[in-house]
Formats: C-alpha cells, sequence, structure tokens
C-alpha cells in the first residue's frame, strides 16, 4: 500500500508542475486581444489574395464591418 501511495504522489506533483507551467502561456494568450479602437477608424483584417476584409470602429469600441466590407490590396486601411 505504500508503494502505491508514494507513486499517487509522485503523479499528483508531476500534475501540479504541469499545470504551473501552463498558466502563464494561458494568459498570455487571453493578453493578445485586438488592441482597443478608437470610434470611426478603420482597419483591415483577413486578407486573402489581395482581399481583405475591412472593420470599423463603433463609438462602443468594438468593431463591425464596414461600408463597403471588402478592400483590394495597397488600397486596404492598415491593418487591426
Amino acid at each position: 500500500m505504500k508503494s502505491i501511495a508514494k507513486v499517487l504522489l509522485v503523479g499528483a506533483i508531476a500534475v501540479m508542475a504541469i499545470a504551473i507551467s501552463a498558466a502563464p502561456s494561458e494568459a498570455k494568450k487571453k493578453a493578445t486581444k485586438m488592441a482597443a479602437c478608437t470610434p470611426m477608424m478603420t482597419c483591415s483584417t483577413a486578407c486573402k489574395s489581395g482581399a481583405c476584409s475591412v472593420m470599423a470602429c463603433g463609438v462602443d469600441g468594438k468593431r463591425y464591418p464596414a461600408i463597403p466590407p471588402v478592400c483590394t490590396q495597397p488600397f486596404c486601411p492598415s491593418a487591426c
């Protein structure tokens, strides 16, 4: 019984070590969100084969599809 308890203890310590090492990378993923936008500004996202989606910033600080919603490079606004 003592050997089983030792194996379980070692396993628990290993799981804790993995969880602690994963915590900083998870926090970094959350920190890499898009920056807050300035109302009435536009930016381009998801550029594929010369066409990009255009997003506009609303007064609430969120991004919405602009009108027109697409542009062709090199005439697109800067990337978000």
